[in-house]
């Protein structure tokens, strides 16, 4: 178990392990190409494309699955999604927060609004927080800092696992057809996905 969990927390790194001045350039490049868009447009621009190389995944890594690579599948599948996912929100950062970088361990925040309400939520109970305070970017500031990170990322790390092993088990065991299940899944994911990091980083509870 603690060596799935070293290997997990390996992919974990490698998700959120991303360049902030490329993204920051690519950013300003956007806002240069189209003068007129809103941040949301911009925002939603940012998904467009991980929504569909996400899918792609799906099925490329669904396709010769069976019941021996279920499991490699589902972790490869996983974690390609997953960097998808954040490059996008990454870009969603930068157009709502020009400074959000700033921060050296800022990519971690990006996990909250991609594994959604119960990840912050239990974040936030794991940290002593009770009460009725809605899951707002401000709320999570408030209380992840380098002293809570740690607790952050053990439940990053859980949830994570539990997306692999649910994966695996719906997307990775039957070929042709785990493909297909797959790629509509990352689909549907990245379209949620997308609803949520705009919300978030427009200061409005997910």
């Amino acid at each position: 178990m603690a060596e799935e969990n070293k290997a997990l927390m390996k992919s974990l790194e490698w998700v959120i392990d991303i360049d902030p001045p490329a993204i920051i350039a690519s950013v300003a490049e956007d806002r240069k190409n189209k003068p007129g868009a809103s941040n949301r447009q911009l925002a939603e621009s940012a998904f467009s494309k991980a929504r569909w190389k996400a899918a792609a995944t799906g099925v490329a890594t669904g396709l010769p699955a069976n019941p021996w690579v279920a499991l490699p599948s589902a972790v490869l599948d996983v974690a390609a999604t997953l960097k998808l996912e954040v490059m996008a929100a990454a870009r969603v950062a930068v157009i709502y927060d020009s400074d959000f970088f700033k921060n050296e361990d800022a990519a971690w925040e990006l996990l909250i609004p991609i594994f959604g309400l119960n990840i912050g939520s239990q974040a936030l109970r794991e940290l002593g927080v009770r009460g009725g305070m809605g899951l707002t970017r401000a709320g999570i500031k408030k209380y992840l800092s380098k002293e809570t990170l740690k607790a952050f990322q053990k439940i990053m790390l859980k949830y994570f696992g539990i997306k692999v092993t649910q994966k695996g088990i719906l997307t990775k065991t039957l070929p042709i057809v785990g493909g297909i299940i797959g790629g509509t899944w990352n689909y549907v994911e990245v379209t949620g996905i997308k609803k949520r990091t705009i919300k978030y980083f427009e200061g409005k509870e997910i």
